[in-house]
């Protein structure tokens, strides 16, 4: 018995470690109309080696953020009222060097000449999702919170970076929902 859990705890420690890819660090929220809530992510985004190679050599990444409007209901937890998401493709073209970052339900463009400025790009282009609210059914004196969060569409690598992706924890995002209050 002892050698078995001495071998899990050595899997364990050599086991690689889920690096934080996308974390958001503040959220903030505007009316744009009666009906119209923007929600705004300030995120923080890297890119761990296996998907940068994955980019290098073709792969096409996907990322989705999603947000969603909750009442609480005490003990019972939260009721989702309304959500909304939006997916950001991002690839990489090896003959112009160039990167690019897809708002896909948009179908808006843009082209970076680095890594770090498509991050940006795609920051900036997952942190902006736009949540149909029926202003009027909101009812004053209840609390309503926002949710988000950013995550790899794993679904949308190929089969093998799938598995190492998840097997690996090769992209780790927050744990959870950030939350914060609708004012």
């Amino acid at each position: 018995m002892r050698g078995w859990l001495f071998g899990l705890l050595v899997l364990l420690l050599l086991a690689p470690s889920a690096t934080m890819a996308a974390e958001i660090r503040h959220a903030d929220h505007i009316w744009q109309d009666e009906n119209r809530l923007l929600v705004r992510l300030y995120l923080d985004m890297s890119l761990p080696d296996v998907l940068a190679d994955a980019l290098a050599n073709g792969v096409v990444v996907n990322f989705r953020s999603e947000v969603r409007l909750e009442r609480a209901r005490g003990i019972l937890g939260e009721r989702t009222l309304q959500s909304a998401g939006k997916v950001v493709r991002l690839e990489y073209y090896a003959l112009s060097r160039h990167y690019l970052v897809t708002d896909l339900e948009r179908q808006q463009m843009d082209f970076a000449p680095t890594v770090g400025d498509a991050l940006e790009m795609l920051a900036r282009r997952l942190g902006r999702v736009v949540l149909e609210v029926d202003r009027d059914a909101l009812r004053p004196g209840r609390d309503y919170t926002l949710a988000s969060r950013v995550q790899l569409d794993h679904t949308a690598l190929p089969l093998p970076l799938q598995w190492d992706a998840r097997l690996r924890g090769a992209y780790g995002t927050q744990l959870g929902w950030y939350r914060w209050s609708l004012e």
